[in-house]
């Protein structure tokens, strides 16, 4: 069972939410396996459901959780190309109109507004690389506002994670000087 340590703020749109050990062990479970059990958590913390149920609904509100889903392994259902595409716009005014276009396109899978050079920064995932040259071709630069693309196929995916805003163990800073 984990120690909790000091408490520490995160602000979150004009309100303060403190959050504290127990709130990152029940995070540090549900990012390791977002379909763990709240019984299950709470077992490992030394609660109740209810307590870990009221806490994790108080996460949610705050809108520090947006919610759990299920990762589905792509290559499996036949995509296996991955690539970023760097969008350059005409202009910065067509930057609404072009991402409400992209998001239609269901094989983009990621959206960034960046800075430097592109505009625009996307995700794809396709089936292959005659799917990825017709989805350029007749969709992606096509759309208003687009001037051109600049496309890095991945080669393989090495890692993708949610970041982890902890990384050792929780423990109080008595333990951490033993």
């Amino acid at each position: 069972m984990f120690v909790y340590p000091n408490v520490f703020n995160i602000k979150i749109i004009n309100q303060d939410f403190v959050l504290d050990g127990i709130d990152k062990e029940i995070l540090l479970h549900l990012t390791e396996n977002e379909r763990t059990p709240i019984l299950e958590i709470a077992r490992s913390m030394g609660g109740s459901g209810a307590w870990i149920h009221q806490r994790d609904r108080k996460l949610e509100d705050a809108g520090i959780i947006s919610g759990s889903y299920v990762k589905i392994n792509e290559e499996k259902l036949g995509y296996t190309t991955h690539a970023l595409i760097g969008i350059y716009l005409d202009q910065a005014s067509h930057n609404s109109e072009a991402v409400a276009k992209l998001n239609k396109i269901p094989e983009v899978t990621a959206c960034y507004y960046t800075t430097g050079g592109w505009s625009l920064l996307i995700k794809l995932t396709c089936r292959d690389n005659n799917h990825l040259s017709a989805l350029l071709s007749d969709k992606i630069q096509k759309i208003p506002g687009i001037s051109r693309t600049e496309t890095y196929i991945c080669l393989k995916h090495q890692m993708e994670r949610q970041i982890k805003f902890w990384s050792t163990p929780l423990t109080t800073d008595a333990q951490s000087k033993v």
